[in-house]
């Protein structure tokens, strides 16, 4: 039996990386890096302000998944994303490149395209950047940065645009209304498709949306099911007897987005 993938999960006690963590280490052997000591031996502490020392972090490493950034999408402050999603962003790529890193999964957003929703239009993988927001446009500056390091130094490079995730939540826990029912990402699927992204074969660039298998998606994730060979197994509409009855719109700069069906 080979030994398994060495992955390098960065941000890992976020929401999503905490998850990872916790989920993950049965499939691959897995480091996480935090901003603060942590007492798991799994983890170390690296922030993305220097090159040098996230390059000597990752060396060894077969995949990075780089979850590290600010995430909060609703502000047009554009000072606290110069740091950990602007240029943190570009010294991870460059230090999984001198580490020699075959794979960086990236983790973008649905805001990369986020305007598309509040226009009610569908989008995916081949649309326009169209974001929504500073949070957005940074997501969409990583997406591209991507691109460049898979062109010109032939880096593996998984982008996941990923829709509505909160640790361990179900959609009725989103303050958010019918709009859950389209954007839920579950854990187990967040799970698989992050598995996928890593060990998927034959893959030099990609962008993918991250989400359930949602009756009322809309976003197509045709090609993460097709080229990552992701399988999600779960739907926000089980939960859409929860979720109705207790209304609420998603709003964003003024604009109501009640979602699509």
């Amino acid at each position: 039996m080979a030994d398994p993938l060495k992955v390098m999960v960065t941000g890992a006690t976020g929401k999503i990386g905490r998850t990872l963590m916790e989920d993950l280490g049965d499939r691959f052997d897995l480091t996480g890096t935090s901003r603060r000591p942590n007492d798991d031996p799994r983890f170390i502490q690296l922030d993305f302000d220097e090159v040098e020392a996230a390059a000597a972090a990752f060396a060894g490493h077969d995949a990075v998944v780089h979850m590290h950034a600010k995430s909060n999408h609703n502000t047009d402050a554009f000072e606290p994303y110069l740091g950990p999603n602007i240029v943190g962003v570009w010294n991870a790529y460059e230090a999984a490149r001198l580490a020699g890193v075959r794979r960086f999964v990236y983790a973008s957003s649905n805001h990369a395209t986020g305007w598309y929703e509040i226009a009610g239009e569908r989008c995916d993988a081949e649309s326009l950047p169209r974001p929504d927001g500073v949070y957005g446009a940074a997501k969409v500056w990583g997406e591209a940065v991507g691109r460049y390091f898979s062109d010109r130094y032939g880096m593996e490079v998984v982008v996941l645009r990923i829709g509505s995730y909160e640790y361990r939540a179900r959609p009725p826990d989103f303050a958010m209304g019918p709009r859950i029912l389209s954007t839920w990402l579950s854990d187990r699927d967040l799970v698989g498709l992050v598995e996928r992204a890593v060990a998927a074969p034959d893959i030099r660039f990609g962008i993918y949306y991250g989400i359930s298998a949602n009756a009322r998606a809309y976003w197509d994730i045709t090609n993460a099911v097709s080229e990552l060979g992701y399988r999600p197994a779960d739907n926000a509409e089980d939960y859409a007897a929860e979720v109705l009855p207790k209304g609420g719109v998603y709003s964003l700069w003024d604009f109501d987005v009640k979602g699509m069906v």
